[in-house]
């Protein structure tokens, strides 16, 4: 759903430290580099149930204005840095003497 054509207004939001650490562990434990975790807070116990891992989330409506950056652009340089790195490690191998994969 396109919010601004839909009318919703879409803020930026900064969860609880506790969040931030549960997801930073939960991404690395999954071995996740770039993705969105979903979660809701229970009002009977108030505690944060994660319910959604996304590997590559959607990024937020209007981000430069919402977030402050353009993260298609950040996502891109991270994607090309990542084929760089696994094609120098290809031609490592190589060079030593492996098949390429």
């Amino acid at each position: 759903m396109d919010a601004p054509k839909s009318g919703m207004k879409v803020e930026a939001y900064d969860p609880p430290r506790q969040v931030i650490e549960d997801v930073e562990r939960i991404v690395e434990l999954a071995g996740v580099e770039v993705g969105g975790i979903e979660y809701v807070i229970d009002d009977r116990t108030g505690k944060q149930l994660y319910y959604d891992v996304n590997a590559l989330s959607n990024f937020v409506a209007d981000p430069v204005r919402v977030i402050g950056f353009n993260p298609y652009a950040r996502l891109a340089d991270f994607l090309i840095a990542e084929a760089q790195r696994h094609e120098a490690n290809r031609n490592e191998r190589v060079a030593a003497g492996g098949r390429p994969r």
